[in-house]
């Protein structure tokens, strides 16, 4: 099986043979390769430290194209082979005919960092830079890249550093890397509030059940400014409720969590503030610490619920900073060339609080070849929804958006809110 999969890669890479030594293992009940492509810590030393990067090779169920598909992770600081099984599930219809090979970002999963690390090395750049080392050792002369949130970001950089390596490419709620992250935070959370808002006002059960959610909300979240309720600030509730916008199926209990919490009912609320897993790792911030894409010199007032919640925390992760190494990033780096024949396709939830379709004003101008499908009423990372599969899948075959069948995107709709 193992001679198999490697004969499956060679197959589908007739440019180059491959470089890199592929274990057997398993993503779920899939048969994969497993393998690590070793590279410098600094590409100035390269005689130096190294990072092992660790890889999953999906071979394609039938046979192969001459291209490989690979998804770049969130975050950041997700290890991409750490989600391998949902993702592929994902790239399902994709990988009937292209292998699929994913790589845990350096200082993620398994690809640890050396010890006594410089933090200076885990930007994005680099990452980019390895993501191409590993192309070449799968003997890969082009790939198709698919990213999600900040992942959409990291594509956005490896098409800029490695234009000739990519053969097209999904941006799954992204922001264009020359727009700063946090400068519309608060007002796309606003934004997306107040489609939820329309949602539920169009849905009579709803409309009947919580008639004045929204202006309850913000009364708590001043109200709570001045005292905190169950151990909660107002900009604790707004950092809450812009997390539940996030995805549409909490979105959907947004009037119902916050009815209850104005009625001093708080076990609904409690349901959406458990702790989850904080992104404290070294790559995560030297990311988040110094790239301009991110955007914490930025200032408001922006006008609206989320205010404070976003001015706190950009407070919060200045004070972090502080204490972060610095690392010289040109603002060159960070501009998308002016004009790019690569074939792109764009993915957005219609009330992403995050990284909504007008995160990427303009794109047409710089992308000719390329298309934005928008998902009424859905939040953040939608490529897993409906037909966007064979959508994506359809669009990697033909590397070209050009006479794709987007009509079944009309079909994906919002679950009912929920009213107890």
């Amino acid at each position: 099986m193992l001679a198999a999969l490697v004969a499956a890669i060679t197959l589908a890479a007739p440019s180059q043979p491959p470089q890199v030594v592929l274990h057997r293992c398993l993503v779920g009940p899939m048969l994969a390769g497993c393998g690590t492509v070793r590279v410098p810590e600094n590409r100035a030393k390269p005689d130096g430290r190294t990072i092992g990067l660790h890889v999953v090779v999906v071979p394609a169920r039938h046979k192969a194209e001459p291209d490989a598909v690979t998804y770049l992770a969130g975050g950041p600081g997700r290890a991409a082979t750490s989600e391998s099984y949902s993702i592929l599930e994902m790239l399902a219809a994709v990988n009937e005919n292209h292998l699929v090979f994913l790589v845990d970002q350096r200082g993620t999963g398994g690809s640890k960092p050396p010890p006594n690390a410089d933090p200076a090395q885990y930007g994005t750049r680099a990452a980019m830079d390895d993501l191409d080392a590993v192309r070449a050792a799968l003997g890969y002369a082009q790939i198709d890249i698919y990213g999600t949130s900040y992942g959409a970001t990291a594509a956005q950089v490896y098409l800029k550093r490695h234009r000739h390596s990519v053969r097209t490419i999904v941006l799954d709620s992204g922001t264009l890397i020359d727009r700063p992250f946090y400068a519309g935070f608060a007002r796309n959370a606003q934004r997306a509030l107040a489609q939820v808002a329309a949602r539920c006002a169009a849905q009579k059960t709803c409309a009947r059940a919580f008639p004045h959610w929204t202006q309850t909300f913000a009364r708590l979240v001043r109200d709570w400014n001045r005292h905190a309720v169950h151990g909660m600030s107002g900009n604790d509730l707004a950092g809450v409720v812009q997390s539940m916008l996030l995805s549409v199926d909490t979105a959907a209990s947004i009037p119902l969590v916050v009815t209850r919490a104005a009625a001093g009912d708080f076990a609904q609320l409690d349901l959406q503030t458990r702790p989850g897993v904080h992104d404290d790792q070294m790559m995560f911030w030297s990311i988040w610490c110094n790239e301009p894409w991110v955007g914490l010199n930025v200032r408001g007032p922006w006008h609206t619920i989320f205010d404070g919640y976003v001015a706190h925390t950009i407070a919060q992760y200045r004070h972090v900073c502080a204490s972060v190494p610095k690392r010289t990033e040109p603002a060159a780096a960070w501009r998308l060339p002016s004009r790019s024949e690569v074939p792109m396709l764009v993915l957005a939830g219609g009330a992403d609080p995050q990284d909504p379709i007008g995160d990427v004003a303009g794109l047409r101008a710089r992308f000719p070849n390329a298309r934005a499908i928008v998902v009424p009423g859905y939040g953040h990372a939608v490529g897993e929804f409906g037909c966007l599969g064979g959508l994506v899948s359809d669009f990697i075959d033909k590397a070209s958006a050009v006479g794709l069948r987007t009509q079944c995107v009309r079909a994906i709709v919002p679950p009912p809110f929920a009213l107890r």
